[in-house]
């Protein structure tokens, strides 16, 4: 019984081990190439190698590293990677260009087989900062030209000039230069932009003077940009370190008219100069932006600012209460403006306004306040510049200006207003006894400006600097009927006449001035260059001429306004200036005919125990 139970199970499993002993065999051959195969895979992995490295140099941690001048890392403090990346990133935040890496991704230069090359990093846009001078190991030129840059070069050990002054003032790295690989120079300098303005916020053709302090080492004179005429501030690149702006004509140690800047390394300063444009004297200044505004899309921007001050004065005169009074004064400033900017085309409006309020009453006066304008001033200006290179862009301008408010003037103590037609007693037209008088209607006067023309940078090298402008431009001014206060000294009459002298004496004079308005329209030309003369100096000029053709026709006559000035260091702390300007003005009327010429020797000289 049991063994026909096991029989069936037994047969299952005789057959089983019969087939798996009856399977065919691999061919021999087949089997060797498997064994084979993965022993020459083995060997080809050991043999392998990585690819040949690619051209350039990735800037890495390590790279800025290396590169980072010892100065601006604190003693004492642990040099790690990330304290590097982190002053470069701050660094490069403060530049108008894009970062390093983003200016060697779209720089185009090749460079051939067998070179290496050098890549000098820019702060501001093209076109703005000093040009740069490669040197060999034996100090000869092999190129020059533009930060931003890829300069092609044989493999070895190069030095790069940089920087603003003369040649002794340059900055020098050396370099060096490995095949296939684009070296970059990590900035140690500082970058500095000047902007000149008025208590307004326009922008003046400023002038100024930058020292260092520490060794009174002068850098040159320095100059604003005329925005109106399509004019751009350029970019001073120097070592890190404290510098001072001076005044026209001021000595290294001046107490006034100056202001100070620390520049720090890698980083880009803007200074706005504040300064009165009839002398040019600095009012104020520092790191100030005048134009934040907010961004309405990607290439448009506006802003605005208002501000002011209210003052209240009473003076008390104990001895005579007629002299006693109250006054209230008012300012207010504010400016608004709308910009577009998108390569090549730049359009920017501004509206400002600035206005003062004098209140006065007199404590022996029964009268009512009076209200006196004091600032008054209202502008609107439009500038459209079209840059279709960066060295050449052709611009046009439109600026009006005027005052809102009437202008009034009181009599104080005296008596009367005693008003003439001219400049003598003998015309006396009019005889006023109010406590007011006033001497300008609203809108007095009104003036349209407008102009056009074309922008220049014919030369731009490291010793040498030239633009032109050349345009045309008419001005429309008109005047009302107005008054004006002259003194007593100025007009004539018979002293002898005691009551002549009396009625002077007690009275406010005024003159009256007639309906007037002047239109002048004509072609305006140009030029300017600066030089730097050897190792301590330096030589500026500029040439302006116009010619009127409206109303008169001077084609032959023009007018012309010449400025230089030659800069010579003798000493630390001792510089001779020589100044020569010439003014040639030559209308039909005689008596407007202007031909000065003037010469100034300046010899400027400092010392400061250090």
């Amino acid at each position: 019984m049991n063994t026909r139970y096991r029989s069936p199970i037994h047969n299952d499993h005789r057959r089983i081990i019969s087939y798996f002993i009856n399977i065919p065999k691999p061919d021999t051959l087949l089997r060797l190439c498997l064994v084979i195969l993965p022993v020459l895979l083995l060997c080809h992995t050991l043999r392998a190698e990585l690819p040949p490295a690619l051209p350039g140099e990735e800037i890495t941690d390590h790279v800025l590293r290396k590169t980072l001048v010892q100065d601006t890392i604190r003693k004492g403090a642990k040099d790690t990677l990330r304290s590097v990346t982190l002053w470069y990133d701050k660094a490069a935040s403060t530049w108008d260009a894009p970062s390093l890496t983003d200016q060697m991704s779209k720089d185009n230069t090749i460079v051939p087989m067998g070179k290496g090359g050098i890549f000098i990093p820019r702060m501001t846009q093209l076109h703005k900062e000093p040009d740069i001078e490669i040197l060999d190991s034996m100090g000869v030129s092999v190129g020059g030209g533009e930060t931003g840059v890829t300069y092609p070069l044989e493999p070895g050990s190069y030095y790069v000039m940089l920087g603003s002054g003369t040649h002794k003032q340059r900055i020098v790295r050396k370099v060096e230069v490995v095949e296939f690989r684009t070296m970059p120079v990590i900035p140690h300098w500082a970058g500095l932009i000047i902007e000149t303005i008025d208590t307004n916020a326009a922008s003046i053709k400023g002038e100024y003077e930058l020292v260092r302090i520490d060794g009174f080492e002068s850098f040159g004179r320095g100059y604003g940009a005329d925005v109106s005429l399509g004019e751009t501030v350029k970019t001073w690149i120097l070592k890190p370190g404290l510098y001072k702006i001076l005044g026209r004509g001021e000595s290294y140690n001046t107490l006034k008219n100056f202001i100070t800047v620390r520049l720090m390394p890698g980083e880009l300063s803007r200074i706005v100069l504040i300064q009165r444009p009839e002398d040019l004297v600095i009012l104020g200044g520092g790191n100030v932006d005048v134009a934040s505004g907010r961004k309405i899309t990607s290439n448009w921007k506006f802003g605005g600012s208002v501000g002011g001050n209210i003052q209240f004065v009473n003076n008390v005169d104990k001895k005579d209460d007629r002299k006693s009074d109250y006054s209230s004064l008012l300012n207010l400033n504010s400016s608004t403006w709308i910009r577009y900017h998108k390569n090549p085309l730049e359009w920017e409006t501004t509206i400002s306004l600035n206005e003062g309020f004098n209140v006065v009453k007199q404590a022996s006066s029964s009268s009512s306040w009076s209200i006196m304008s004091a600032t008054d001033d209202f502008k609107v200006r439009t500038l459209f510049i079209w840059r279709f290179f960066q060295w050449l862009g052709p611009y046009g301008s439109v600026e009006a200006k005027t005052n809102l408010l009437t202008k009034d003037i009181r009599r104080g103590d005296k008596e009367l207003f005693l008003i003439l037609t001219d400049d003598s007693v003998r015309t006396t037209t009019e005889i006023d006894s109010s406590a007011v008088h006033r001497l300008n209607p609203s809108f007095s006067p009104v003036t349209f400006d407008v102009g056009g023309g074309v922008n220049i940078d014919a030369l731009n090298l490291n010793l040498m600097d030239i633009a032109i402008r050349l345009g045309a431009g008419s001005s429309y001014s008109g005047f009302p009927e107005k008054y004006t206060e002259i003194s007593g000294s100025k007009i004539n009459y018979d002293t002898s006449d005691r009551a002549v002298a009396r009625l002077i004496d007690k009275s406010v004079l005024l003159r009256y001035e007639k309906k007037t308005e002047i239109f002048e329209l004509g072609p305006l030309g140009q030029i300017s260059a600066n030089l730097r003369v050897g190792r301590f100096g330096t030589a500026g000029a500029e040439l302006k001429v116009f010619v009127p053709l409206y109303p008169e026709n001077r084609l032959t006559k023009p007018d012309f306004n010449i400025n230089t000035i030659l800069s010579w260091q003798i000493a630390r702390g001792v510089t001779l200036d020589y100044e020569f300007s010439y003014v040639l003005k030559q209308p039909t009327n005689k008596d407007a005919v202007v031909d000065l010429a003037t010469n100034t020797v300046l010899l400027r000289f400092s010392f400061s125990s250090r």
